[in-house]
């Protein structure tokens, strides 16, 4: 989900005993496993325990609906689609609005929502797809945890530095969940056949998996990649410098 994040404060706040983990359900374990792990990746603790709920398919398709009816998001995407058909990036009869959400609809699994403070799986979703999509929203619920995500990500008036701030919070979130997968030392980079490009094609193989993402136009489906790969790759370099 958008969000926003200076990387460098939450890197840099100080440690906190441990949080125990809210909630049960099929996936409480998990969360159970990751905690420790997320917090040992980051350098800080959860203030209090990650709350995880389960939510119909349905439900998570009502959640993407009402976040695009919200004013400043339905301008923004149609700022967007103008432009993108000015460009003939876009072909004139497409609705952005309606493709997000069919996109969106067919790929979460699960969401972090900063509102609730709870981190909700769709009932029934692949273990395996579960459990990486678990591990990267509970980064953001950490990240909340320390700046308020709720509030950051109104931010308007600025389009730039709005989808910069998004690629960093997405970025981490998806570089750290990384790092935790690879096994939490050294540089994620040289531990992968291929190197960070790999991971890059890899990313973008992935979401190609699914046929209403792989049927978008390109600049769609690049503008919905771009947090999570040139973020990601933002925070490598990050922790390129900073991390021992």
């Amino acid at each position: 989900m958008k969000a926003w994040l200076g990387i460098a404060t939450l890197l840099l706040v100080g440690c906190r005993e441990s949080a125990a983990v809210s909630g049960g359900g099929p996936f409480a374990d998990k969360v159970a496993a990751d905690v420790p792990q997320i917090e040992t990746a980051l350098g800080i603790k959860y203030k209090t325990p990650p709350k995880l709920e389960v939510r119909s398919r349905d439900q998570v398709r009502n959640f993407l609906i009402e976040k695009l009816r919200e004013p400043e998001a339905q301008k923004q995407i149609a700022n967007q689609e103008a432009i993108y058909k000015l460009l003939g990036l876009l072909p004139d009869t497409l609705h952005v609005a309606d493709l997000f959400v069919r996109v969106l609809s067919e790929q979460i699994i699960g969401y972090y929502d900063p509102k609730t403070k709870v981190l909700y799986v769709v009932n029934g979703a692949p273990e395996e797809y579960a459990g990486i999509t678990i591990m990267h929203e509970l980064v953001h619920a950490l990240q909340d945890q320390y700046v308020n995500l709720d509030s950051l990500e109104h931010i308007t008036g600025d389009d730039d530095r709005a989808a910069a701030a998004q690629a960093v919070i997405e970025g981490q979130a998806t570089y750290e969940q990384i790092y935790v997968m690879s096994g939490g030392s050294g540089n994620v980079a040289a531990q992968l056949p291929g190197g960070w490009e790999q991971m890059r094609q890899e990313i973008r193989e992935a979401q190609k998996t699914q046929p209403v993402f792989a049927s978008a136009p390109m600049v769609i489906q690049e503008t919905l990649l771009f947090p999570y790969i040139n973020g990601a790759d933002f925070v490598r370099r990050f922790h390129g410098h900073y991390r021992k």
